[in-house]
């Protein structure tokens, strides 16, 4: 984890702070890249929820599974919330965290802003890469 997000903090749907590397520590993040104005997130996101709530919110034990929200919204109210919106202890990475743009724009392929990277053990490797552009 120390690769992407080391040393960062991230912040929960109610507004306070969390240490990334001890809230992600053991899980499969995903980093999920969206905005809630832009309709290819407003399409993926239920999709992406409903995997979450199965697998960690309705799995005993649940899934070892974190999902971080980088946002690609105007504003930080907006990205807040749409934080609210998302299920149960979903993180995001602060709105003005320079590796928030600087993530966008080198994951994601061209002017895609709704995607999804999956990482497994020190973020040394993206395990699966999902990206949802629209038409």
């Amino acid at each position: 984890m120390v690769d992407v997000l080391g040393g960062r903090r991230l912040v929960t749907p109610g507004g306070a702070w969390v240490e990334a590397e001890a809230v992600l520590q053991n899980k499969v993040v995903a980093l999920y890249f969206a905005a809630a104005g832009c309709a290819p997130s407003r399409d993926f996101t239920p999709l992406l929820c409903d995997f979450y709530v199965e697998l960690v919110e309705q799995t005993l034990p649940p899934a070892p599974l974190a999902v971080v929200l980088v946002s690609a919204d105007r504003s930080a109210q907006e990205m807040e919330d749409f934080l609210r919106q998302l299920p149960g202890a979903w993180l995001a990475l602060p709105f003005h965290d320079p590796y928030r743009q600087q993530s966008i724009s080198s994951l994601l392929p061209g002017n895609c802003v709704t995607g999804c990277c999956f990482y497994k053990c020190r973020f040394a490797t993206c395990i699966a890469k999902l990206a949802h552009c629209g038409k």
